[in-house]
């Protein structure tokens, strides 16, 4: 025990000479209670140093001569250990009250570290001549709802933020709404969501709970929380409005006593009253440029952002009658669902069927991207040699403000004779066309080669056999019709059914899964460990797609008391699947079947759960 207790101090020494060692101030900021205030009227200013180390340099204060120091510095810490990484910081206040009137400026307060000098924000206080009177006691109970309003306006509002105001017609456009608060939030709802007339809109994956973050405004620091975040895509050309946010916010608005000592906060209601209050965010107009007419492809079809093409063959020599899969892809930031994947020009001799199309968007980034994939299946009817002309794709690149054409490599495909396709050299059909196959069991009936007889004056209900075979025919019926009413009752409700199918379906997809472990193709393979994993739990619990998110997956699932360890071994699963069908490294096959073999084991514990 004494040699364990031991080995921790070592090793705190070590991680703390680490720190000392790389000791360098990060960021440096000042800040104020208030920037404007009466003659009488006291307000903090505070200088906060943070850093990666836990010995943080000295800080150099500005002059304060313009104001009585009533109070400081005062100084509190605080020590973070966050993904490995230690960070500290420390804020310095003093209680500061003017001197006169007027408009002073604080200059930067600075810290000095080998011999270089890390300067603060400056800060302007204005001083007004004169303070607002105190009202009387029924005229501030009658106001007292106004004055809660005026004071929250103060400290709150809601601000839409865009990422910019210019954008070319197709162009991505970040939009966050932002609640800016100093008062002491306890909940929102929101009233109204924007309607965003004139975009395509798609949502950016959001926490469960907004993150709150710090920032300075004119001197001034406001805690921030993104509540809402979303990409606009413009579909129209012109002057288009980013339509402002609707929300109600309960907030804490504390009593404050009417004198002006610096001991008010101790007498202060610890409590404070609950103040609703309605916030609107600020309409942005976007000004949308039309795409340039200059260097305009003429195969150009709309897609804007920047992608890359490809184009594949499962197979390049084939015998005729064999299944060729051809997949384009088109990956890449930009609208991917309105992006038209190109056709395939495909020689007459070559079946061709419907492309099936799935688009994938991933919205977990800075930028909205994804991929979209066309999968073509071709049937040979003709031995041969067969090329399929290269794929063009254009697009419009907004950064560069050009237009360009990806362009695919041609296919070669070598299509061979196969095999002999007549019933003694085939006698299962095996090669032949489904047309074929089908005339084949239509056209041959099977001769029996010999007849049971029994004797004469035969009666078969004195058998023993006969009274067997008339009572076990009763039982099967009575089990077909308590069987076809339990179906009937399963599959008239359904969500029922969605329960019922929904271990069947989540096997038959790890079944293909497991099918696709060598596969070269291996965003196949992820794709059906992601489709079995998300549509168990999705048809088990009757839930749409729209509700499945990590953040929703967790609180149902703690709901039903599953253990956190198996809740964090799904969703890390799920996530390590969503990621192998987009990875451009290919993983091994080693690495799929304990991918398989996890998702197998984990969905065959939540059998028990869920």
């Amino acid at each position: 025990m004494k040699g364990m207790a031991q080995y921790f101090i070592a090793l705190w020494a070590v991680l703390l000479a680490a720190g000392l060692a790389s000791a360098q101030p990060s960021t440096i900021q000042a800040s104020v209670s208030k920037n404007t205030v009466g003659p009488e009227e006291q307000f903090s200013y505070s200088v906060e140093v943070s850093g990666s180390t836990t010995s943080l340099p000295d800080v150099n204060f500005p002059d304060l001569s313009k104001f009585y120091v009533l109070s400081g510095p005062n100084e509190s810490t605080n020590l973070q250990w966050i993904n490995g990484k230690m960070s500290s910081s420390k804020i310095l206040t003093f209680y500061l009250q003017p001197r006169q009137a007027g408009t002073f400026t604080i200059a930067p307060a600075t810290v000095e570290y080998k011999g270089k000098t890390y300067r603060s924000n400056a800060i302007t206080i204005k001083v007004t001549k004169t303070a607002q009177a105190p009202t009387a006691g029924r005229q501030k109970k009658q106001q007292r709802g106004r004055s809660d309003q005026e004071l929250l306006g103060k400290s709150l509002y809601l601000k839409t933020e865009v990422s910019r105001r210019s954008a070319y017609l197709g162009e991505q456009i970040t939009v966050s709404y932002k609640l800016y608060f100093r008062a002491e939030v306890r909940t929102y709802n929101v009233d109204k969501m924007p309607g965003h007339t004139g975009f395509w809109v798609e949502k950016f994956e959001m926490p469960s709970q907004p993150v709150i973050e710090s920032t300075i405004i004119n001197g001034i620091r406001y805690n921030v929380a993104t509540l809402d975040k979303v990409a606009l895509f413009p579909t129209q050309t012109g002057t288009l409005t980013v339509d402002p946010m609707r929300i109600t916010v309960e907030a804490v608005v504390r009593a404050r006593r009417s004198s002006r000592s610096l001991f008010d906060s101790f007498f202060d209601n610890p409590f404070g009253r609950t103040v609703r209050k309605a916030l609107v965010s600020n309409p942005v107009k976007i000004n949308v440029k039309p795409l340039p007419e200059e260097g305009k492809p003429a195969d150009f079809s709309g897609a804007v952002g920047n992608f890359t093409l490809s184009v594949t063959a499962d197979k390049t020599v084939a015998q005729v009658n064999d299944a060729i899969s051809i997949k384009i892809k088109i990956r890449g930031t930009g609208n991917i669902q309105l992006v038209d994947i190109p056709k395939l020009n495909i020689p007459p001799d070559l079946e061709q069927y419907e492309p099936k199309v799935s688009t994938r968007v991933n919205n977990k980034g800075a930028l909205i991207g994804g991929i979209k994939k066309a999968e073509y299946i071709l049937i040979p009817r003709h031995e041969g040699e067969y090329r399929i002309k290269p794929v063009r794709f254009t697009f419009f690149n907004p950064k560069t403000k050009t237009y360009r054409t990806l362009t695919s490599n041609p296919l070669q495909l070598k299509i061979l004779k196969g095999k002999e396709t007549g019933l003694a050299m085939n006698p299962t059909g095996a090669g032949l066309s489904r047309q074929e196959v089908t005339l084949l069991g239509q056209d041959i009936r099977f001769i029996k080669e010999y007849s049971v007889f029994e004797p004469l004056g035969y009666r078969p209900y004195l058998s023993l056999s006969f009274w067997f075979t008339i009572v076990g025919a009763l039982f099967l019926f009575l089990a077909f019709v308590v069987v076809n009413e339990r179906q009937a009752r399963i599959y008239g409700d359904q969500q029922v059914a969605r329960r019922h199918k929904a271990g069947k379906i989540a096997a038959k997809q790890l079944s293909k899964a497991k099918s696709l472990i060598a596969a070269q193709d291996q965003s196949a393979f992820y794709k059906a460990v992601s489709q079995a994993l998300q549509g168990f739990v999705l048809d088990k619990l009757n839930m749409e797609l729209t509700e499945f998110s990590s953040e929703n997956i967790r609180r149902v699932f703690s709901r039903r008391d599953i253990p956190e360890d198996e809740i964090n071994a799904y969703l890390e699963v799920l996530q390590e699947s969503d990621m192998g069908q987009f990875a451009n490294v290919r993983a091994d096959a080693s690495t799929r079947q304990a991918v398989y073999e996890k998702a197998k084991k984990i969905l065959t514990r939540l059998e028990k759960w869920i």
